[in-house]
């Protein structure tokens, strides 16, 4: 069974509100500014709440500046996003199409606590995620990732697909592709402990990842090639720490289950 569990806590930054983005069918839009005193910094992170019941019982409740702790799941798509380029050269407009992921930060439940002082709020962020490693982990100076493929259970993806629109339903298959990020001590560890095809539990917090690539560009028009760039943000995991998860592993006979803790 996979584990997708995301706590939050933070200051209502702007007043909640209802929108239509292409891939739900309504959503309210709840923003949150997080006073991160363990990493002294602030956090801005967008979490969508997609349960009618719960949009009213938020539309009633939530005001700017109160104090908001949820608890959500972390949902993520990859689709086919379309992109216009314009040449520099003769102005003309192209489109291309590329794959990216969207992720979304899905609330199942909150707590709101009226009118307090920014400064003095908990900022929490706090991430579990379980899941299979399809493809080969990378690596470079003091930072290792790694996709997971995280299941959605019957019953999660039965409710998700009640508020998704047909067209990504018909796209989309029952598991999350989270990136999961290990920087210094906890790169080291992955390095030397995990691989891929390892089934993993990672522990740590919701960052937003501004992700810009570049696109070498022929202009269909006047045949001039020029540098495009896309760009985009998904919220991604930092990881506190990645081990194996062995609550996973099938009850095995007893000998073998001796001989394994004996090594």
């Amino acid at each position: 069974m996979s584990i997708n569990k995301c706590r939050i806590g933070g200051i209502i930054s702007e007043k909640p509100r209802i929108c239509y983005d292409g891939f739900y069918k309504r959503t309210l839009r709840v923003k949150l500014d997080i006073n991160r005193n363990d990493l002294c910094k602030f956090e801005h992170i967008t979490c969508l709440i997609i349960d009618k019941d719960l949009i009213t019982k938020a539309q009633d409740s939530i005001h700017v500046g109160d104090y908001f702790v949820a608890t959500g799941r972390f949902v993520c798509f990859e689709y086919k996003k379309r992109h216009t380029m314009k040449c520099p050269h003769c102005g003309e407009v192209s489109q291309r199409v590329r794959c990216v992921r969207k992720t979304d930060i899905i609330l199942d439940d909150f707590e709101v606590s009226a009118g307090t002082f920014l400064p003095d709020s908990e900022g929490i962020n706090s991430v579990v995620i379980s899941g299979v490693i399809p493809y080969p982990i990378k690596s470079n100076s003091n930072h290792t990732w790694f996709s997971v493929a995280n299941n959605r259970p019957e019953k999660a993806q039965k409710f998700l697909n009640e508020f998704i629109l047909k067209e990504i339903q018909s796209g989309t298959e029952r598991f999350n592709p989270i990136c999961i990020n290990g920087f210094n001590e906890v790169a080291e560890s992955i390095n030397n402990n995990i691989n891929q095809k390892d089934r993993i539990i990672a522990k740590g917090y919701i960052y937003t990842h501004h992700i810009r690539y570049q696109i070498p560009f022929r202009c269909k028009y006047c045949g001039e090639y020029s540098n495009q760039y896309i760009e985009y943000s998904r919220y991604d995991v930092v990881a506190k720490c990645v081990t194996h998860d062995v609550g996973y592993i099938p009850k095995l006979k007893n000998e073998v289950i001796s001989e394994f803790y004996a090594n």
